[in-house]
C-alpha cells in the first residue's frame, strides 16, 4: 500500500502546500578526485534525521533537521526547471538570486512545520544509476505499513551532487512548483510572484516559532507542576 501523494504533499507546500520526504545528500570527493555514491550520502544522513525525529527535543534540532531535509537541492536549478526555461529567460538579473533566495527560504521554513511528516520505519535504496553528471536514486520508503516510491534527479556539480527533482508516487516537485507558478504568473508579475515567496516563508518562519514556543512554556508548565511530586525528568 502506498502513501499516496501524502508525503509529496509536504514538499510542495510552500505555496498551496507543505514540503516532505527529502535527505540531505552533500557529497564529498574522495582521494581520487571521484564523487563518492550518492546511495551512501543519503542513507547516512536519513539515519541521522531519523534519530534527531525520534527525539523528545527534535524541536531543539530544528536547524539541522531542517539542513537534512533540504541540503540535498539545488535551488536555482529547482526553481529554473520549475519556471520553466522561457520565464526564467525573461526574468532579469536581479529578480532571479531574489526569486532563488525566496523559495529555497519558502521551502526551507516550510520543510520544519510538521517533523512527523517525515518519520518513517525503514528505506530501502536500489544501486544508483549514474550517467556521467547525472544520476537517478530510488529508494522505497516504509511507514505504518504503508510504501512510497521515492526517485532523486541529481546532477554533479563542483564535486557535489544536487537535487533537481524529487519524484514522489509519480509525482514530481518540479512539476507541482511548476503548476503553481504558472497559476500565479497568469494574472501577476515575477515580483508578485517573488512577493508571494518571501512572504509565505516569513509566516512559516513565525509560524515554527511560535510553535517552538509554545512547546517550551508547555514543558516548563508541566515540569513546574511535576516538581512537587517528584523530580522532573531529563528532555
Amino acid at each position: 500500500m502506498k502513501h499516496s501523494n501524502r508525503a509529496l504533499s509536504f514538499l510542495v507546500a510552500g505555496l498551496l502546500l507543505c514540503t516532505g520526504l527529502a535527505f540531505s545528500a552533500t557529497a564529498t570527493t574522495a582521494a581520487t578526485g571521484a564523487p563518492s555514491d550518492p546511495v551512501q550520502k543519503i542513507r547516512t544522513q536519513d539515519l541521522e534525521l531519523q534519530k534527531l525525529l525520534r527525539d523528545k527535543g527534535a524541536a531543539a534540532h530544528t536547524a539541522r533537521i531542517k539542513v537534512l531535509i533540504n541540503g540535498i537541492f539545488d535551488f536555482e536549478e529547482l526553481g529554473r526547471r520549475a519556471l520553466g526555461t522561457a520565464n526564467w529567460n525573461k526574468m532579469t538579473a536581479a529578480q532571479k538570486p531574489r526569486f532563488v533566495k525566496a523559495f529555497k527560504s519558502m521551502v526551507e521554513n516550510s520543510s520544519v512545520k510538521r517533523l512527523e511528516a517525515y518519520t518513517s520505519d525503514s528505506t530501502r535504496y536500489a544501486p544508483a544509476d549514474i550517467n556521467g553528471d547525472r544520476a537517478v536514486v530510488k529508494a522505497r520508503v516504509f511507514s505504518k505499513g504503508t510504501e512510497s516510491q521515492v526517485e532523486y534527479k541529481l546532477l554533479l556539480k563542483s564535486g557535489e551532487w544536487r537535487a533537481w527533482d524529487l519524484v514522489i508516487d509519480d509525482l514530481s516537485t518540479a512539476g507541482n512548483y511548476g503548476d503553481q507558478f504558472r497559476d500565479i504568473l497568469k494574472k501577476n508579475t515575477f515580483d508578485n510572484l517573488i512577493g508571494r515567496l518571501e512572504k509565505r516563508a516569513k509566516q512559516d518562519a513565525n509560524a515554527k516559532a511560535q510553535a517552538v514556543a509554545d512547546d517550551v512554556k508547555s514543558k516548563s508548565s508541566t515540569s513546574g507542576k511535576a516538581d512537587a511530586t517528584r523530580p522532573p525528568s531529563g528532555l
